[in-house]
């Protein structure tokens, strides 16, 4: 039987990720052969009390860093440790409901990589404005043509995140964006799948904030060129 491996990033999820997990694990068990993969980044809230407590009855690999090392590199570091069949990374927030995770596992067959896009995408307006624009630049830099590609809602194959965890993320917090142009690159097949989407039951997002908008679009337009340049290059 195919093996799944649920690779979750967290941050302070304290509130969360308990129920998260709960919830993932009686919707999935004696249905889909899974274990959960968690890469916790450095929280300073009780996550990590909670998932050190539940990882025996939940299955769970706990990867963890005392110091916050960013998002992407938190997912990296979770990818190169897999070795299922299948590997889903998804967000820790909740905001997706678990029972999509079948939509994803029943196309399995159909490409290489399973991604999602947010129907209906229960964000604040700025970051919908902020997701459109860098979509746009994101088209213009590798003609690649997908209609969430932040979205962390992905499932792949052991091949193919075998041959996607060998470089060094240049967007610290936008990692979707590089795999999926890298996967392109390499001639993956990539199917989309909509998924629902809805608002965090606890806390807010931890880097999206108005504010901070500036200077993360900075950042990840610098990222975008260096992912540009690595792969006319190599």
């Amino acid at each position: 039987m195919n093996n799944l491996q649920i690779l979750m990033p967290v941050h302070n999820e304290g509130k969360n990720i308990k129920n998260h997990i709960e919830k993932i694990d009686k919707i999935l068990k004696k249905k889909i052969n899974f274990s959960f993969l968690i890469c916790e980044d450095g929280s300073t809230d009780n996550t990590v009390k909670i998932l050190k407590g539940i990882k025996k009855k939940f299955n769970i690999r706990l990867i963890s860093k005392k110091g916050k090392q960013g998002y992407s590199k938190a997912v990296m570091s979770g990818i190169k440790t897999a070795k299922a069949d299948y590997l889903l990374i998804m967000d820790s927030d909740g905001q997706c409901d678990p029972k999509q995770i079948f939509k994803f596992w029943n196309a399995k067959l159909k490409a290489d990589l399973v991604v999602g896009f947010r129907i209906k995408r229960k964000d604040f307006l700025y970051r919908k404005f902020f997701s459109d624009f860098a979509r746009f630049v994101y088209y213009t830099f590798f003609k690649v043509r997908l209609k969430d590609p932040s979205f962390a809602f992905s499932l792949m194959r052991k091949d193919v995140y075998k041959s996607l965890r060998n470089f060094k993320p240049s967007m610290p917090e936008g990692f979707f964006w590089e795999l999926n142009a890298r996967a392109i690159y390499k001639g993956y097949k990539i199917l989309e799948i909509g998924i629902k989407h809805k608002k965090r039951k606890y806390g807010n997002t931890q880097i999206f904030h108005f504010w901070k908008l500036p200077s993360i679009a900075f950042i990840n337009f610098i990222g975008l060129l260096k992912v540009k340049f690595d792969l006319m290059l190599n």
